[in-house]
């Protein structure tokens, strides 16, 4: 019984494929359809041409026209700005350290001249790599963050901002 059901089975299956490989190709467009019947190259080519040519210009014209994204970015600016960047007013902070200060939590606290208290991102265990006097620059991250570097030495440490 198995054996005669799987043969009604493929017999089914080829005759399937062979009246879906016999029927040739329809096309949506009967314009295509005069394309596709024509055997000699050169003039089926210039067919397609005369007929893709025709839809081009009709998809263009269906086009609606592009609105210039300055106006676009204005305007929402206008509107909200949440989620909008910010433009960025200064790349980097250059200051003189006035204190540093180890506190419990192994962070160290930074105190600049220009009045801003920055914060180690990392626990520091051994010795401070800033002293006070140094002078410092404060720059964006490579991702997020900012990197705290010491003008002169090869010293730099990941700091978040406290006030």
């Amino acid at each position: 019984m198995n054996i005669r059901i799987s043969f009604n089975l493929e017999l089914l299956i080829v005759f399937a494929v062979l009246v879906f490989i016999s029927n040739p190709v329809l096309s949506q467009s009967p314009d295509l359809q005069k394309c596709i019947d024509i055997n000699d190259p050169s003039k089926r080519l210039d067919c397609y041409d005369a007929l893709f040519q025709n839809i081009k210009e009709s998809d263009i014209s269906n086009i609606a026209p592009k609105i210039d994204k300055s106006e676009n970015i204005e305007e929402a600016k206008n509107s909200n700005d949440y989620g909008l960047d910010k433009p960025k007013e200064q790349l980097s902070v250059t200051s003189k350290i006035i204190s540093v200060k180890k506190r419990g939590s192994f962070k160290i606290y930074i105190a600049l001249e220009n009045g801003q208290t920055w914060r180690s991102v990392k626990d520091i265990y051994d010795r401070i790599p800033v002293k006070q006097g140094e002078t410092i620059i404060i720059s964006d991250g490579f991702l997020s963050g900012h990197i705290m570097r010491v003008e002169g030495k090869k010293v730099s440490l990941r700091v978040r901002r406290i006030e």
